[in-house]
Parts: C-alpha cells; sequence; structure tokens
C-alpha cells in the first residue's frame, strides 16, 4: 500500500490528516488539528478541499481503491477459494505491518465514508464473489454470503483494529497473521 500523496502544503495536510484520524478516530480531529500537524495554515487545507470530510472521503477513496485492486488480483488467481481467502488476510496484515496508518484511517473511517463510495470500488465486492464463487464450487459451506462477509472480515479485521490497544498480549503481527488464517480455515472447512 504505497500511498504517496505529494509534497507540499497538500500532501503534508493529507499525511497529517492520515496519521490523526488513524491515532484518534475521524470525529476527534479537527481541520485546526490537521493543519497544525502540516504547519500550514487552516486556509491552506480550504484550498484543496472544502473541508475535512471531503480531505477525509478523498483519502479513504484511494486507500480503498488500490486495496481493493490488490484484493481484485487475488479473485482473479485459480486457486481454491481458503487460499484467495488467506491470501487476503495475508495482504492485510502485511499492509498493516508496512502502512499502520493507512490501515487504521481506513479501519477507523469506514462507518463514516462507507456509503459514499462507489460498491465496485468495495474489496467486498470482490470477496462476495470468491465467497459465492467458492460456495457454488462446493469448497466453502453454503451460507447467506453477506453473513460470511460479515463473519470474515470480523475475524480478519478485529484484530487490527485493536492491535494498539492489545500488542503487549497479542503475538507479532507475523504470528497473529498465521493464526487469523488458521481461523479463517476453520471457519470455511
Amino acid at each position: 500500500m504505497t500511498y504517496y500523496f505529494g509534497e507540499g502544503k497538500k500532501g503534508a495536510l493529507l499525511q497529517s490528516a492520515i496519521e490523526l484520524i488513524a491515532d484518534r478516530g475521524y470525529d476527534a480531529v479537527s481541520v485546526r488539528d490537521i493543519a497544525k500537524a502540516a504547519g500550514v495554515s487552516e486556509a491552506a487545507l480550504y484550498k484543496h478541499y472544502k473541508g475535512k470530510e471531503d480531505m477525509a472521503l478523498f483519502i479513504f477513496r484511494e486507500i480503498v481503491r488500490d486495496y481493493a485492486g490488490r484484493v481484485l488480483n487475488i479473485r482473479e488467481q485459480q486457486i481454491p477459494t481458503v487460499e484467495k481467502l488467506c491470501q487476503i488476510v495475508n495482504l492485510t496484515y502485511d499492509l498493516f505491518q508496512i502502512r499502520p496508518a493507512e490501515v487504521r484511517f481506513a479501519l477507523l473511517s469506514q462507518y463514516n465514508f462507507w456509503d459514499l463510495v462507489e460498491e465496485e470500488v468495495k474489496p467486498h465486492f470482490h470477496i462476495k464473489a470468491i465467497l459465492e464463487d467458492g460456495m457454488q464450487r462446493g469448497e466453502i459451506p453454503q451460507q447467506e454470503v453477506y453473513f460470511w462477509i460479515a463473519v470474515y472480515t470480523g475475524v480478519m479485521l478485529q484484530p487490527l483494529a485493536q492491535y494498539q490497544y492489545f500488542a503487549d498480549v497479542l503475538p507479532e503481527l507475523p504470528i497473529l497473521k498465521e493464526k487469523v488464517c488458521a481461523m479463517v480455515r476453520k471457519l470455511v472447512s
């Protein structure tokens, strides 16, 4: 996940927004906080965006679009469904290890922006197709697909969403990733 939003004031604003929202959550961050962290005036933010929501939606959409593209690449592979699901876990945990602020930003911002992002940009669009294909092939048990999505993404994402709070008692990320994959394998067997 390489989000390079550029240099200068605009890039500094976007990176500051990512870091602050990842740390505090969307509602706890103001335009003033973002501008101050970026070392620019609030007017600089308004020069590029209508406000915090517009800027955060832009960031969220870019992160989700990139992630969904990576999930699509996994979806298109000719491997068993459970392997695709574990590859998505591996992808997600590897991205979290490399770019934790961006992943946390997306996890914390999804409740604010999910409905504002186009359906085909959402990674769930591809996960749904993977699960439906797996059920059709008989590789995973039949279940209402949105229930599968909720359970699978919960098992995969919840440890990351809470990692900063429980990092001292959870295993290191590579081991946690293995444990999550093992849990996914149990779920679909």
